[in-house]
């Protein structure tokens, strides 16, 4: 299939599920560049700007940084995005799209066009402009997916050449750590409010 093509399809299905989205999410905020799922939390150390959606059951830590002003970052659900991890769109006007179930663990940054599902983001890990992944990666700590580069599946980058492998085994869901942050982080952090957002200008 044309790589073209399945990345329009993949727009154009993420628009449709927006959509609804948008129409059954309480809207956390006065901007309407901004929705959260009322199942997602988000501390109010995180900065979000720009267009910015995150649907069910996400956890967002302080100082997370989501920078929309380019273009728009859709998320899907229960992902987890740790302490200063930076999910930056710079690709003037196009979308970043971020599917389920995936960690980006602390400091890591992503500049991806695409995140798939099921993938594991490490420590000071870089998805860089323009690149893509799939579903169930892996990125060790420090390494890097170059700009443009395309993942396939279930792909292991690790060392500090950034060499691959194919993992045998996909990656599980975290449900055990989403249930246990979703207890714990309200008890020590106040959660999103609607004076963080900040909408692009």
């Amino acid at each position: 299939m044309n790589a073209e093509y399945l990345w329009r399809s993949i727009v154009e299905s993420v628009a449709r599920s927006n959509l609804i989205f948008r129409k059954k999410v309480q809207i956390m905020t006065d901007s309407s560049r901004v929705s959260i799922a009322t199942s997602t939390i988000v501390c109010v150390e995180a900065e979000i700007k720009g267009e910015v959606i995150i649907k069910e059951g996400c956890v967002v830590h302080p100082h997370v940084v989501f920078d929309a002003t380019n273009g728009p970052i859709y998320v899907g659900e229960n992902n987890i995005f740790e302490e200063f991890a930076v999910i930056r769109n710079n690709s003037e006007g196009q979308p970043m799209i971020i599917g389920d179930s995936n960690i980006f663990q602390v400091h890591s940054k992503c500049s991806a066009k695409y995140v798939g599902s099921r993938n594991v983001i490490g420590v000071h890990a870089h998805l860089e402009d323009g690149c893509s992944v799939s579903d169930d990666c892996s990125i060790g700590p420090k390494c890097r997916v170059f700009s443009k580069q395309n993942l396939e599946p279930s792909v292991a980058v690790y060392g500090p050449s950034n060499s691959h492998r194919i993992t045998s085994t996909p990656n599980l869901t975290p449900t055990l750590q989403l249930e246990f942050l979703r207890k714990i982080l309200p008890s020590y952090h106040h959660l999103y409010n609607k004076k963080k957002v900040t909408a692009a200008q």
